[in-house]
């Protein structure tokens, strides 16, 4: 999974994975919520910024590795008609994937969290990620 996770980001020109979510999920105490996840979050700078081109670029990335899509593109637009937040979900042998984008300032980040839904069928509050 960390495999797709990585390798999507990078062909997508995505940020390097912060470091406070490269292992984060990997030290989770054993029947937690967290240890049935792996997460990527890529934080956009002055001189690299993420958008939603970049977020759409990463779906794509995804896509390509046979991950398929779980309801409906989500987004939010502020007032000026401007979106500041994108959410796409996706599947794949037991696996969700929840993509987002976020505009911060100018700079902006985009996250993938994935869950293997029978650890979070069994150790999470609900049936999955969003339950």
């Amino acid at each position: 999974m960390r495999t797709d996770l990585d390798t999507s980001a990078a062909d997508a020109g995505l940020p390097a994975n912060a470091p406070e979510y490269a292992g984060s999920n990997e030290n989770a105490p054993a029947g937690s919520p967290r240890a049935c996840g792996v997460g990527y979050k890529g934080y956009g700078t002055k001189t690299s910024p993420v958008d939603t081109a970049r977020f759409d670029k990463v779906v794509g990335e995804l896509r390509d590795r046979d991950w398929q899509p779980s309801g409906e593109r989500a987004e939010r637009k502020g007032k000026d008609g401007a979106v500041f937040e994108v959410r796409v979900i996706l599947k794949q042998r037991g696996w969700t994937v929840v993509t987002q984008y976020r505009a911060l300032g100018d700079d902006g980040d985009i996250s993938l969290m994935a869950y293997d839904d029978a650890c979070m069928k069994q150790n999470g509050p609900g049936t999955g990620p969003l339950d």
